[in-house]
């Protein structure tokens, strides 16, 4: 039977509904909620969707059914919600419970940047190394949580795409890249902060911008806020060829949209920025937040907060600064490649066995597949899942899955990476990790993994057991 504290964890009996989820071509967000300490609210929640039946942002089913029309409030041809896509940042107006539902009245997107790819650099998929590019000389890195939806799922110089982003310190980190295929009257956007005015012209970075009689400012915008430091967004078209961007319409960066209204809940994901120990704060898109003795810390430790690590903060806007009530892990620290197994006995339907891993499915999971494939999650024969590493009251390790991709691969070789049990106590030729049982030959594998914190192996199955191809360190 599986771990009583993981059947705790599943507080929604799963309906019709959420088989419908889970078995949908190309997967949602997950079928059972998860109540993992969060709070109730009704407010704001920005974060990237996650899944669709409705519309899933950080960890909650947002029914959309009060929404006419179920419209998006969007200024790039972006109208209902049935033209988002999984990985862009949505903002919801409505409320929310712990037990992972909700109700949206309102939802709203906007684009960070829309323009040709320069610089790019690719991801490297044998180590996971993050990919770079630039739009407009603006820096954005991209990851294997990035969402991809281009041809041929392939990045290429020159490329025209719209980018959902994160300010980080160092430029932006993209949840979800796509090809721009709307014919939009303005059909580049820059974000960024001024650096230079001229009398007919301002530089963002290296990129110049002429304004015009024709320029309109939507907002509270005025020309006299075109000044050195201000944080804007541009639309508009090139002048010349890759050359100076003509401004159509020019308003405050995006930031806003992640801001709450004074005394209102809300729930916010992005990378951390400017992390002050000393003063228990950090900034998330722009917005300052402040944590205490107080703030509940859900799946990672007060002291792993670090810049550049990306969370979901839940709490309340006073005086322009979230006031953090929960803080939880959004980042992946585990990951398994590898097919999917029989089912663990008693195994609920959001488990799954992936090369002997025990994977949660929840709201916050998102489910894409690679290639041509067109299986269900429930259905696959091989993922990769990446997501946190976790162990209930009873010791049971399993991986949260955040992301899982669906893929054509045959190959009877795992992979998977996870914390290596301290100093374990097993026997020599044997060892766990992500709650695997493992066999392996100390004379092939060495004993350099030994004093590492995290590992990463290669196994495969013989007959009902696991046998170490390769451990290497991961730290």
């Amino acid at each position: 039977m599986p771990p009583e504290s993981i059947k705790k964890r599943l507080t929604l009996i799963l309906t019709s509904i959420a088989l419908g989820i889970l078995a949908a071509c190309g997967g949602s967000g997950g079928g059972t909620s998860i109540a993992d300490g969060g709070i109730r609210g009704t407010g704001s929640s920005v974060g990237p969707v996650s899944g669709f039946g409705s519309v899933f942002v950080n960890g909650v089913k947002f029914e959309t059914r009060d929404i006419v029309n179920q419209r998006v409030q969007s200024n790039d041809e972006i109208t209902t919600e049935g033209e988002l896509e999984k990985g862009m940042i949505l903002r919801v107006e409505g409320e929310w419970s712990s037990d992972g539902s909700g109700t949206a009245n309102a939802l709203s997107y906007d684009d960070t940047f829309r323009g040709p790819m320069t610089d790019l650099v690719l991801l490297d998929e044998s180590t996971g190394e993050p990919g770079s590019f630039r739009i407009l000389g603006q820096s954005i890195s991209y990851d294997r949580r990035t969402v991809l939806r281009v041809d041929d799922d392939q990045l290429t110089e020159g490329m025209e795409v719209r980018v959902s982003a994160w300010r980080t310190g160092d430029g932006y980190r993209a949840s979800y890249i796509g090809s721009v295929t709307t014919g939009t009257d303005f059909p580049l956007e820059l974000e960024g902060r001024i650096d230079e005015v001229q009398l007919d012209a301002f530089r963002i970075g290296d990129q110049w911008v002429r304004g015009g009689q024709n320029v309109s400012y939507p907002g509270e915008l005025t020309i006299d806020d075109i000044v050195e430091g201000a944080l804007i967004e541009v639309e508009g078209d090139f002048f010349s060829p890759e050359g100076d961007v003509t401004a159509a319409e020019i308003r405050f960066s995006d930031d806003r949209r992640f801001l709450g209204d004074e005394g209102g809940d809300i729930e916010l994901t992005g990378p951390v920025q400017f992390l002050s120990v000393a003063d228990s704060s950090f900034a998330l898109n722009g917005v300052p937040v402040v944590y205490d003795d107080e703030t509940e810390f859900d799946d990672v430790a007060r002291s792993r907060i670090a810049d550049g690590l990306l969370v979901q903060v839940e709490g309340e806007i006073r005086s322009g600064r979230l006031y953090a009530e929960e803080i939880e892990l959004f980042e992946g620290n585990a990951e398994v490649e590898a097919k999917v197994l029989t089912p663990f006995e008693g195994a609920s339907e959001n488990e799954l066995n992936v090369g002997g891993v025990r994977v949660l499915i929840t709201n916050k999971t998102l489910i894409d597949q690679d290639d041509d494939a067109q299986t269900s999650v429930k259905e696959a024969e091989f993922l990769e899942v990446e997501g946190n590493e976790l162990e209930d009251e009873n010791g049971t390790i399993y991986l949260e899955a955040l992301n899982i991709e669906i893929e054509s691969d045959d190959t009877d070789e795992y992979e998977l990476t996870g914390r290596l049990p301290a100093k374990t106590y097993l026997p020599v030729g044997e060892l766990t990790v992500l709650g695997v049982s493992m066999f392996y030959d100390e004379t092939a594998s060495g004993d350099e993994w030994r004093d590492c914190d995290v590992v990463s192996v290669e196994y495969r199955q013989v007959g009902g057991e696991f046998q170490v191809l390769e451990i290497e360190c991961d730290d």
